[in-house]
Order: structure tokens, then C-alpha cells, then sequence
């Protein structure tokens, strides 16, 4: 983990954080990404809270670029993407193509980012949660429906009619990371209503997400045929996507319990179904390890590429279920069935995905071999470092809090984990590189 973010400082630009060419430098022909950028303070937010040394200066430079070059001070919210270089009056300035616009999958992860940024208490952090969840009011939150908008033009004149589960979802967690920061149960419920609509829409279509709607919430399954590996929006359902609903689903089950409340619906059995059906849409499904990227909602492959973030996502998955189930006294053959699929996902992001310490190839072919001119995922170390400190912390509080409150390495039941082998030699050598420690 800590090779993940000596990597990821490459990642700086003047205004925020950037993506990387194939040999790991700073690609100055694409935008400061908002996401990325926040996500990157997230990351090193959770570094700084674990005290690596660094951290902070990493984290602060993530807050301040979010608060000082990406907010629109004109229209309000934050820009999507933004130039490397501060315009002339000290400000960002929108990219060319797009960068003007308000995207809610971005925000969420503004917010995540700001809450984070807030538990580790760095300056800033907390004024710019504010400013966030704020804006969430004013333009994102729809209380009729009980979800959250997609996109909007940059004065907020016009709203885009689609509605999509990529934004919901990352909207669950950043309300339920923000809900601790700010001590506000109104965020928690708000993430459970945009849960359930997830899970009624998914169980429509045998437990496969379906990614694409309307602004009636109807689904639209040929969304993007013609074009399937549209970034962001991919045709069909996006295998990593049920992984993630079953985690927030259990972790959201927690967080009702530590409240004292009653669960309204059966987050268990959802959570435990969209597991199912991701695994068996997605693991092995060409014969090979590796999890394929997307199918179509009657579940026949489309993009059958195997991309790091869901096998991290699966391996995040395993975990929350597995201690959901040893929190009801559950079937102690689910739970070997968990920790045989943790096992097998991280044995298979180091023997496949793992291409030196902290750097993983960001998506290999069928026969798990690299695709010519992929980046690695060193700009977006989100996914990984989630994976990596998911199985040592319990389902609630979130990942920030519950370091902060020194629960790292104390939940029940946790899974055997990894420990790197210091006197291995090589790589092909005798000795293990990981030996399994309770």
C-alpha cells in the first residue's frame, strides 16, 4: 500500500491530479480530472491518517486544488475537468472539451474526498465538505424520487433526462462517508433510499445492474449498443458494479445498526444475490481466472477484457460479506465460500495483475496477458487501496473514521491477510511472496 502511494505522487499537476502515460509520467495532453483528483486526495487522506510519512502534503495539495482551481466561482459547483496551468486570475480554467460541465459521478467523489480530508482534519477540508453537500441540495438531490440527477450544463439551465447506477452508486458512498464526517443521520437515509431503488431495479433483471435509465427511472437496456466501451457508459451490465452495490448494501446494513434503526427491506438477501450473479456473470467466464468487464442483462458477454478495478471490487465484496454473515451467526458454509473467492481474487491481482510493488497493469486480455498501450492504474489507486485495507477494518464505521478511531486491524472474524514475504529474493525464487497470517 505504501508502494501504491509513493507511486500515485507522480500523479501532481499544478491544479489537481492527472493521468499517466504507459511509462508512468505526468500526461500533460489530457485534463485535471475531478475524480481523479479526488480521488487521489482520498487516497492520501487515508495515508496521512495512517500516519505515512508524506501524506499530508499530498492530501492538502488534493483540498486545495478542489476548493481553489476546480470550483466554479461564477456558476457554483465544480467543473469536470480543468487545465494543468491556473488561469490568468489565479483560478481554473475549464478543459476544452466538456470541462464545463456538472457531472454527479465526480461530485460523489468530491465529497468522499472532502469527508476523508475532514476525519484526518486538514485545513480546508471541512469548509469544502460543506460547500459540497450544500450543493447537493440545491441541485443534485431529488426527494420526490429519493436519487440523485446525473449531469448539467454549467449555469444548471439544462438537465440531462438520463439518470445512471455509476452515479448512484458512488453517491452511496460519499453520503455515507459524509454522514460520519458531519454527524448527520439525513445522508444515511438518503444512501439507503438510493440502495433500494438499486436493488429493485437490479432484481428486475435476474440481479444484473442495469446501468442505463431514464428520467422516469425506466431502464434502457440498448443504451450505447453501437458503441459498448463508451468510457463511463458501457452497453449492458457492468460486472464490477454488482460487486460494489452487495458492499454498500451490508455496510449500509451496519450503519442502521449502529444507529439502532430497523431495516425497512432485505439488504441481506439483495447484497448476498447481486454478489451471485456478478460472480457467475464474471469470474473465469472464458475458462481463465480474471473477471470479465460487462455482459448484456440477459447475461451473455460483451467486453470479456479483465479490469483490475473489479477484481479489487470483488475482493472488497467478499470481505463485507463475509463478516455480515459471521454478524448474524450465519452458515459457516457461506462463509468459507467468501473466503475461498478473497483467496482466489487476491491471489489473482498479484500472480496476474501486480506488474512491480504498487503499480497493477489497469486491465489484461482474456488470456490474462497485457494489452499493448494500457496505462496503469498508478493515477487511480481509489480501488486498490480499498482492497487492501477493506479486509483488516469492520463494515461500520467508513474506512477514514474507523482508522481514526484505531479499529484497523481489530474487527471480528476478520479473513486471513496477505503479509509480504521480507526475505523473499525474487520473484521466481523459493520463497513465498505472501504467507497467510491470521
Amino acid at each position: 500500500m505504501q508502494a501504491l502511494l509513493e507511486h500515485g505522487k507522480a500523479a501532481v499537476a499544478p491544479t489537481g491530479y492527472g493521468y499517466f502515460r504507459p511509462d508512468g509520467s505526468l500526461d500533460t495532453e489530457r485534463p485535471v480530472d475531478l475524480a481523479i483528483t479526488a480521488r487521489m486526495t482520498f487516497a492520501y487522506s487515508l495515508g496521512t491518517l495512517l500516519g505515512i510519512p508524506g501524506c499530508r502534503r499530498y492530501c492538502d495539495h488534493g483540498i486545495r486544488s478542489l476548493q481553489t482551481y476546480f470550483k466554479d466561482r461564477e456558476k457554483g459547483g465544480w467543473f469536470t475537468a480543468i487545465e494543468h496551468q491556473p488561469n490568468s486570475e489565479g483560478t481554473g480554467a475549464p478543459w476544452k472539451d466538456g470541462g464545463e460541465r456538472k457531472w454527479q459521478y465526480a461530485h460523489a467523489f468530491l465529497i468522499l474526498a472532502a469527508s476523508t480530508a475532514a476525519t484526518a482534519n486538514r485545513p480546508g477540508a471541512t469548509e469544502l465538505l460543506r460547500d459540497a453537500l450544500t450543493n447537493q441540495e440545491e441541485h443534485w438531490w431529488d426527494e420526490v424520487v429519493g436519487a440523485v440527477v446525473d449531469e448539467y450544463s454549467r449555469d444548471w439551465s439544462e438537465c440531462a433526462p438520463y439518470r445512471g447506477m455509476n452515479s448512484l452508486l458512488h453517491t452511496v458512498e460519499a453520503y455515507l462517508a459524509a454522514a460520519e464526517a458531519v454527524q448527520e443521520p439525513i445522508w444515511v437515509a438518503r444512501a439507503g433510499r438510493m440502495l433500494e431503488r438499486a436493488y429493485e431495479e437490479s432484481e428486475k433483471f435476474d440481479w444484473r445492474v442495469p446501468e442505463h435509465l431514464d428520467e422516469e427511472w425506466n431502464a434502457l437496456p440498448d443504451y450505447n449498443k453501437d458503441a459498448p466501451n463508451t468510457p463511463y457508459y458501457p452497453y449492458g451490465a457492468v460486472v464490477g458494479h454488482g460487486l460494489e452495490l452487495a458492499r454498500l448494501g451490508v455496510e449500509y446494513r451496519a450503519a442502521l445498526r449502529e444507529h439502532g434503526l430497523e431495516e425497512s427491506w432485505d439488504i441481506q438477501d439483495g447484497a448476498t444475490r447481486l454478489f451471485d450473479r456478478a460472480r457467475a456473470d464474471g469470474w473465469r467466464r472464458g475458462g481463465k481466472p480474471g473477471f470479465l468487464y460487462t455482459t448484456t442483462l440477459e447475461g451473455e458477454p460483451v467486453l470479456t477484457e479483465h479490469l483490475a478495478w473489479v477484481v479489487n471490487e470483488g475482493i472488497c465484496a467478499a470481505v463485507a460479506l463475509r463478516r455480515a454473515v459471521l454478524d448474524d451467526d450465519g452458515n459457516a458454509g457461506d462463509v468459507e465460500l467468501y473466503d475461498h473467492c478473497y483467496r482466489s481474487w487476491v491471489d489473482y491481482l498479484h500472480d496476474y495483475m501486480e506488474l512491480e510493488e504498487g503499480v497493477f497493469a489497469r486491465v489484461l486480455d482474456e488470456d490474462n496477458q497485457p494489452i499493448e498501450g494500457t496505462i496503469p492504474t498508478r493515477p487511480d489507486i481509489y480501488h486498490p487501496i480499498q482492497a487492501l485495507l477493506t479486509p483488516r477494518l469492520p463494515l461500520w464505521p467508513p474506512i477514514a473514521p474507523a482508522i481514526s478511531r484505531g479499529l484497523l486491524d481489530k474487527p471480528a472474524g476478520a479473513p486471513p491477510r496477505l503479509v509480504k514475504n521480507r526475505n523473499r529474493r525474487t520473484k521466481t525464487g523459493a520463497s513465498p511472496l505472501f504467507t497467510w497470517k491470521q
